[in-house]
C-alpha cells in the first residue's frame, strides 16, 4: 500500500519533465528535455531527502507524521521554537546525514544517466506506428500511477490503515503526502466560513435553542461547599500527564509529592486534556470552548465568551489573577486572558528572576504566585507552569534529582526503561516540576488558611518511560482537587471527564444554589453526570475505556479501571464527540446565533 502512496509522489515531479518530452522532442529539443529531467531530478532528490529527515524527528516527538500541529509554530515564539530545535533535534548531526544522503543519491542517479538497457529493450519492438504506440501506453501508465489506481477511486487516506500495527499505518503514508493532509487539515480546522468538519449541529439543538449561550445556560445546585474558599489556586502544569501517578510507576518517585495530595483529597482519574498542545488546551480551560480544530488564542483575544472561567468567577466576587512562567508575548497569551475576564496578568518579564529559552522556573513563578495573591481578597489564581519542557534548563541535580544513570532506576523498571525515549535529563525535569509544586502547596496552606486547590496537566508531555504507552497512558492528564473545603470528601473518582468541566466543577463548588453560569462542560461531582463521557480532540474516554478516532486508522480503544474491552457504545461515543465538537466549532467561528 504505502508504494501507491509513493508513485503518486514520484508522478508530480514527473509532470514537467513529461510534458517536455512530447513538446520538445519533436522539435528536436532533446538536450533540453535532458536538462529538464535532471533539474527536476535533483530537485526530488533534494527535497526527499530534507523532508524524510525532518519527518523522523516530528515523529519522534509527536509519534505522528506531519499533521496540523505543525503550523501550530506559526503563533510560537519564534526565537524560542528555533533554539527548542537547536538544542533537541540535532541539526548539525541531521545536516551531515542530509549532506551525504544528497550526495549518494545523485551519484547513483548518475551512474544510470548513460545506461541504455531500457531504451535498447524498448527499441527492439518492430511495428507499425511503434511511437505512437508507446506514447500512449505511457500517458496510460502516468494517470495509473498518479492515481494510484486503474479503477474508479485513486488511492485515498483511510487506505494506510492495512495492519493492526499503528506505527506501520502511520509510516505507510510518504513525508510528501503527509505533509499535504497536514495543510489541508489545518486549512479545514482554521478557516472561518465554510462546511463544519464535524458536521452540522444537532436537530435536538437547534430545534430547542435559537444561540449557543441557550445551550450553555446552567444552574447551580444546593451542593455547594458549607465554607466557600476565599483563594482558588487552578494550576495547569506544562506536559505533566497522568502515567507518573498511575501505581505501576510509583518507585520512579518523580512525582511524590502531587501523588501524597491526591491521595488526600478528590483525584479525577477517568481524564483528558482538550488536544495535544498546550495554548489549546489552555485556552479551552479559560474559555471553557472545546478545541474544535480552531485556535482560540487570536479569536479569543478578540472576543470575550461568557464561559469564560475568569468572567464567571468575577460574578461570584473573585479578583482574578493569571500567573505564567513564560514570556506574555507567547501565542498572544497577555491579549487573550485579558480579553476573557483577568484582572492581573503576571509573566516571566515581571517577577525578576533568571530567565531561560521560555521564561523562569517554577520556583520562581510559585514564589511571585505568593508574593502577589492577597491573603484579603477573595481571588481565582490561574497559574501555567513551563518547567517541564525542553530544553529543559534547570539544574535538577543541584535540586536534590536522585538519578545520575539508568543503572540507579529500580530494578523492576530498569529493564523497561529507554533513555532514548525518556532521557534522564528530561525525567529530572519531571520530578523538579512535582518537587516545586509540592514546595509551592505546602507553602500556600500555610499562608491562606481556607485555599482550594486545582490541578491539571496541559497535554500529554510526548515522553514516556519506552516507546509503547499505552492509549490511557499517552492521553490521560489528571485532574485533582485539594484543600479543607474538600477534605471530607477524599477519593478517587471515576466519573469521566476533560479539561471543559473543570470550570463548572469549581463553579458548582463555590456558586450560591441556583447560580446561572454558562458551559460546555459538567460538573464531575454531581451525583449524576449528564455527559458519562469525558472529551477531547479526538478522544473520549467513559468508565470503561478511552476512544482515539482517526481519519486514517478509525477507532482505537483501551479499556481502563479493569473493565471488559467491548465494541458497545464506541459509534454513540463518536456520535457525542462529533455533536461537542460540531457545536464548538460553529460557536468559535460562527458566533452565538444559531441560524
Amino acid at each position: 500500500m504505502g508504494f501507491r502512496f509513493d508513485i503518486t509522489v514520484i508522478s508530480y515531479f514527473l509532470i514537467v519533465p513529461l510534458l517536455s518530452t512530447y513538446i520538445f522532442v519533436p522539435l528536436n529539443r532533446i538536450n533540453l528535455v535532458i536538462k529538464i529531467r535532471l533539474l527536476f531530478q535533483k530537485i526530488f532528490v533534494f527535497s526527499s531527502v530534507i523532508i524524510s529527515i525532518i519527518t523522523l524527528s516530528y515523529y519522534k516527538e509527536y509519534k505522528e507524521q506531519f499533521n496540523h500541529f505543525l503550523f501550530m509554530g506559526l503563533y510560537d515564539d519564534k526565537k524560542a521554537v528555533l533554539q527548542s530545535i537547536i538544542s533537541d533535534y540535532n541539526p548539525v548531526e541531521n545536516g551531515i546525514i542530509i549532506i551525504v544522503l544528497i550526495y549518494l543519491l545523485l551519484k547513483i542517479f548518475s551512474f544510470f544517466e548513460n545506461k541504455n538497457k531500457i531504451f535498447t529493450f524498448i527499441n527492439s519492438f518492430k511495428f507499425k506506428y511503434r511511437g505512437l504506440a508507446f506514447s500512449i501506453l505511457v500517458l496510460i501508465l502516468f494517470l495509473g500511477n498518479i492515481r494510484a489506481s486503474f479503477t474508479e477511486y485513486p488511492v485515498r487516506r483511510f487506505y494506510a490503515s492495512v495492519t493492526s500495527d499503528d506505527f506501520i499505518n502511520k509510516t505507510i503514508i510518504n513525508p510528501f503526502r503527509s505533509f499535504s493532509y497536514a495543510i489541508s487539515d489545518y486549512k479545514e480546522l482554521n478557516k472561518s466560513f465554510g462546511k463544519n468538519p464535524f458536521g452540522s449541529i444537532s436537530s435536538s439543538i437547534t430545534k430547542k435553542h435559537k444561540s449557543v449561550k441557550e445551550v450553555l445556560k446552567k444552574n447551580t445546585l444546593s451542593g455547594s461547599l458549607q465554607v466557600k474558599p476565599k483563594q482558588v489556586f487552578l494550576i495547569v502544569m506544562e506536559s505533566y500527564d497522568s502515567w507518573p501517578l498511575m501505581n505501576k510507576y510509583k518507585d520512579l518517585n518523580v512525582s511524590s509529592r502531587l501523588r501524597n495530595i491526591q491521595d488526600k483529597e478528590i483525584r479525577f482519574v477517568n481524564f483528558l486534556p482538550a488536544s495535544n498542545t498546550t495554548m489549546n488546551s489552555f485556552g479551552s480551560i479559560i474559555t471553557n470552548i472545546p478545541y474544535s480544530g480552531v485556535n482560540i488564542g487570536k479569536i479569543g483575544a478578540t472576543k470575550s465568551f461568557p464561559s469564560s472561567i475568569f468572567n464567571q468567577f468575577k460574578t461570584l466576587g473573585y479578583q482574578t489573577n493569571f500567573f505564567y512562567g513564560g514570556y506574555l508575548s507567547w501565542q498572544n497569551i497577555k491579549k487573550f486572558v485579558k480579553k476573557q475576564g483577568a484582572d492581573n496578568i503576571f509573566g516571566a518579564g515581571s517577577m525578576n528572576a533568571s530567565m531561560g529559552i521560555w521564561g523562569v522556573d517554577d520556583e520562581s513563578l510559585f514564589n511571585n504566585v505568593l508574593k502577589k495573591v492577597d491573603t484579603t481578597k477573595n481571588s481565582l489564581n490561574i497559574i501555567l507552569t513551563m518547567s517541564y519542557h525542553s530544553p529543559y534548563e534547570v539544574g535538577i541535580y543541584s535540586k536534590g534529582f536522585q538519578y545520575k544513570s539508568v543503572a540507579e532506576l529500580p530494578n523492576k523498571l530498569k529493564s523497561i526503561y529507554d533513555k532514548d525515549k525518556l532521557p534522564l535529563k528530561a525525567l529530572g525535569h519531571l520530578w523538579y516540576a512535582d518537587k516545586a509544586l509540592g514546595d509551592f502547596v505546602a507553602k500556600a496552606e500555610n499562608k491562606y488558611s481556607n485555599a482550594l486547590f486545582a490541578f491539571t496537566g496541559d497535554h500529554y508531555g510526548r515522553k514516556f518511560i519506552n516507546g509503547t504507552p499505552t492509549l490511557y497512558e499517552r492521553s490521560s492528564v489528571p485532574f485533582i482537587l485539594y484543600g479543607n473545603s474538600v477534605a471530607e470528601n477524599s477519593k478517587r473518582v471515576f466519573t469521566p471527564g476533560s479539561h471543559i468541566d473543570i470550570a463548572p466543577t469549581l463553579i458548582e463548588l463555590v456558586a450560591p444554589p441556583k447560580h446561572t453560569y454558562y458551559s460546555f462542560g459538567n460538573s464531575l461531582l454531581k451525583k449524576n453526570t449528564e455527559n458519562g463521557i469525558g472529551i477531547g480532540y479526538n478522544k473520549a474516554i467513559d468508565t470503561i475505556k478511552i476512544l482515539e478516532f482517526s481519519k486514517n486508522y478509525g477507532i482505537k480503544k483501551q479499556t481502563v479501571n479493569n473493565n471488559k474491552l467491548t465494541n458497545k457504545n464506541n459509534l454513540r461515543n463518536k456520535k457525542k464527540h462529533d455533536n461537542l465538537m460540531s457545536l464548538a466549532w460553529y460557536y468559535t467561528t460562527r458566533g452565538d446565533s444559531i441560524n
